[in-house]
């Protein structure tokens, strides 16, 4: 039984989270390098580009839970009710014997 199971498309949310953060993130990390250390342009390149392969793959997990946070913040989980497999689905009531 898969009480959990979300529907087609669920995690695109988690995508999106992986893909604005890492934007925000090499964001900051260009302001940071152009501004406050004066770095060479082609040198803060190179190091966008590399941070743009790394990050995202490291922040995957967290951008997963970080959704499945939101969710459960938003929706919270269904509640279970034990369903007999062979009543076509009805509650069983055990006390009616």
């Amino acid at each position: 039984m898969a009480l959990y199971k979300r529907e087609d498309g669920f995690f695109v949310g988690a995508i999106l989270a992986n893909v604005v953060t890492t934007e925000f993130a090499i964001l900051v990390v260009c302001f940071f390098c152009l501004l406050i250390l004066g770095a060479n342009y082609e040198v803060v390149l190179v190091v966008l580009f590399i941070m743009a392969l790394i990050f995202p793959v490291a922040f995957y997990h967290h951008s997963w839970s970080l959704w499945l946070g939101f969710d459960f913040i938003v929706e919270s989980l269904p509640k279970y009710t034990p369903f007999s497999r062979y009543d076509g689905g009805k509650e069983h009531n055990r006390n009616l014997n």
